[in-house]
């Protein structure tokens, strides 16, 4: 028997050992460029898009939402009522109509033409002083680092005073 307990122990099959495939990942692309708002703002893909600030975008969803409900239904052949009143266009209009600083067009065109006369703002730093409206320069250059170059103090205040003047408080 002694030969027989070998034996039986010898034809026990060893258990088998599960080897994971080995990862393959496709390669990454490599990153361009770092998004960022410093003292040089960095966009990346979105350099030179033109920024918007919230009542800028407020006016011109509110244009095309009430031009696509003035539609004739015959020369509306998708009917965009259906993706015109949806809950999604109305929560956004709702959000826009909450965070807009300026709802009045000639306020909107008012700061337009102010921020003219300043070329050396960006389009984003334009955007961020109307949609944040800082009260002080200070205020105003700790949101936008990158207005402490371009700007004095006392320029940048009077932009900013100028801009809490068009401010449509308690509409």
């Amino acid at each position: 028997m002694d030969g027989d307990g070998e034996s039986a122990s010898r034809q026990m099959p060893q258990p088998q050992v599960f080897k994971a495939p080995r990862l393959v990942s496709r390669p990454k692309p490599p990153v361009q460029q770092e998004e960022e708002m410093g003292n040089e703002i960095k966009l990346g893909d979105f350099e030179d898009v033109h920024a918007l600030s919230v009542s800028e975008a407020r006016a011109v969803v509110a244009a095309v939402h009430e031009a696509r409900k003035k539609k004739d239904p015959e020369n509306n052949p998708l009917r965009d009522r259906i993706y015109n009143d949806n809950q999604i266009i109305t929560h956004f209009l709702d959000y826009l109509e909450n965070f807009a600083r300026y709802k009045e067009e000639e306020s909107i065109i008012s700061i337009g033409a102010l921020f003219d006369t300043h070329p050396e703002l960006s389009t984003v730093e334009r955007a961020l002083l109307g949609t944040l409206t800082p009260e002080t320069a200070d205020e105003a250059t700790t949101l936008i680092p990158s207005l402490n170059d371009k700007l004095h103090t006392d320029e940048l205040q009077a932009i900013l005073d100028e801009l809490n003047k068009m401010q449509d408080r308690l509409r």
